[in-house]
């Protein structure tokens, strides 16, 4: 019964009942980072003053990973240490 209900997404009813291939809630942020969701978001910020390579390079790591950590809940884990190397920054 659960495979046949009408689906809006893909319209691939296997493909939209898995629950990772959902969009990722704000919630889950929270839940999955706790306080460096906050820190992460201030290290985001300091990288932009004195920028370097390396820093650079940490925020287009950043932008990248919560772009598609975004698009599926399953890719949260990509964004795991790039918030933890912002929140160290912070």
């Amino acid at each position: 019964r659960g495979l046949f209900v009408r689906h809006t997404r893909t319209g691939n009813p296997l493909v939209d009942s898995v629950a990772e291939h959902q969009a990722t809630s704000t919630r889950a942020y929270n839940l999955y980072f706790h306080f460096t969701y906050y820190l992460a978001s201030v290290g985001f910020i300091m990288c932009f003053f004195d920028l370097t390579d390396a820093k650079a390079f940490l925020l287009v790591y950043a932008v990248t990973t919560y772009h598609f950590s975004s698009k599926m809940n399953r890719l949260v884990l990509l964004l795991g240490p790039v918030a933890a190397v912002l929140g160290g920054i912070s």
